[in-house]
């Protein structure tokens, strides 16, 4: 919308400079704040495990919201991402509790993700309970009609467990992105690699969605040596 402007307001000066009008009416359109990726900021560990752990599982339809928040978290998906997702984009038997979701991204693109321990473990209970869809290319999540769950539904289920939870934390879908990349990058994880599971066309993308506190920096500052000193003493 910014670039929308500024196209704008070239567009009518040209227009003012050949004398076709006499003043130009982009003049009058503000300026747009930019909020960009990097006003997001990650949340913890500990705070996914307190919004996880209130989620009550004994019931089919809280299972799912429970897989939903999980996927979003352990893998780093889009909410569009997830919401697409279909009985037939997950494969299992490749190897001891490992599977593969094959996910559709931006631009058409397609991305495999590995679902490992764990989330494996929960994701097949998911998908062999009586109440899932069967056929491959049912929604993986669906709401009672049997659609696919909608990115709002999304939202404000998370919003509601959020409150829930009593937790005080801006919590989105793409906080959960952020705090994904944040997580893999704490893990030593390299940016390329983190750069594929995102599904990014390149790493500088990738960087924007990694936030590291100070103590981090100051580790990663440790570990350059200059001439047998540290590069920062």
């Amino acid at each position: 919308m910014e670039h929308h402007r500024s196209a704008l307001k070239t567009f009518y000066a040209m227009l003012v400079k050949l004398d076709i009008v006499t003043k130009s009416p982009a003049e009058a359109l503000p300026k747009l704040k930019k909020n960009g990726p990097s006003t997001v900021m990650p949340v913890s560990k500990a705070t996914v495990f307190k919004l996880l752990n209130i989620v009550d599982r004994s019931a089919w339809m809280e299972n799912r919201n429970y897989l939903i928040l999980s996927l979003l978290w352990a893998l780093g998906l889009r909410v569009s991402e997830l919401t697409r997702l279909v009985i037939g984009s997950f494969e299992s038997g490749h190897g001891p509790k490992i599977g593969l979701l094959r996910v559709k991204g931006k631009n058409k693109k397609q991305r495999a993700l590995f679902v490992v321990d764990r989330l494996y473990d929960n994701l097949m209970a998911y998908l062999a309970h009586p109440k899932t869809l069967k056929f491959k290319k049912d929604p993986m999540f669906p709401v009672k009609s049997g659609k696919a769950i909608s990115t709002d539904r999304v939202q404000r289920k998370l919003r509601q467990y959020c409150k829930k939870a009593g937790i005080t934390e801006r919590i989105t879908p793409h906080v959960l992105r952020h705090s994904f990349a944040t997580e893999m990058y704490h893990a030593k994880v390299p940016l390329y690699a983190i750069q594929a599971m995102m599904g990014h066309s390149n790493t500088a993308e990738t960087a924007i969605y990694i936030k590291v506190n100070d103590s981090f920096k100051q580790e990663a500052l440790n570990q350059l040596v200059i001439n047998g000193r540290p590069s920062w003493g």
